[in-house]
């Protein structure tokens, strides 16, 4: 946040919902002394079936007022209504231009373009040749998340036509 970037963490790595309330509350008071607007941070629910603690996160990102939700493995609008109710942002990761379309249907803020070599997801695709697909059809928010690793690709991302750069891998190794 303090360098203008915004972080996010996956709510499952905390082993249970209120764990994850627990570090919602650490980020809160490490940016207590930020305006709200400056004080921005992030969780990825994953939204399939399988996540048996969808329901019991979707309450406490409500009651917390996570002010950014990355949605993965389903858009539902459900969520992104959740979200909105307070004010709060949804972006969803995709990797095809159906997923994109789906996304933009449940009402999503933004569009997290998963491509060809981001770590750990699915994406295969091209990213310059997705986000130039999306954007056929997207005038919305657009990250794009492809192995960026420094500032000369974030801004071959932006300069592509992306709002925004997805790192994940690069900040593996920080404390924080």
């Amino acid at each position: 946040v303090r360098a203008g970037i915004v972080g996010t963490f996956p709510a499952l790595n905390q082993r249970t919902t209120e764990g994850y309330k627990e570090w919602v509350d650490e980020i809160r008071a490490a940016t207590a002394d930020l305006p709200p607007e400056q004080a921005i941070f992030g969780v990825n629910l994953i939204v399939h079936p399988s996540n048996t603690r969808l329901e019991a996160d979707v309450r406490a990102t409500v009651e917390k007022k996570v002010p950014l939700v990355i949605t993965s493995l389903g858009a539902v609008k459900l969520v992104v209504d959740a979200v909105h109710s307070y004010g709060g942002k949804v972006f969803h990761d995709v990797t095809t231009r159906r997923h994109a379309e789906k996304a933009v249907e449940a009402g999503v803020d933004g569009l997290i373009l998963v491509t060809a070599g981001a770590g750990g997801h699915a994406g295969t695709g091209n990213p310059f040749a997705f986000l130039a697909e999306v954007r056929r059809f997207y005038k919305g928010a657009v990250t794009l998340t492809c192995a960026l690793s420094n500032g000369a690709q974030v801004a071959a991302a932006l300069a592509a036509g992306a709002d925004f750069a997805y790192m994940g891998t690069r900040f593996i190794a920080t404390s924080e």
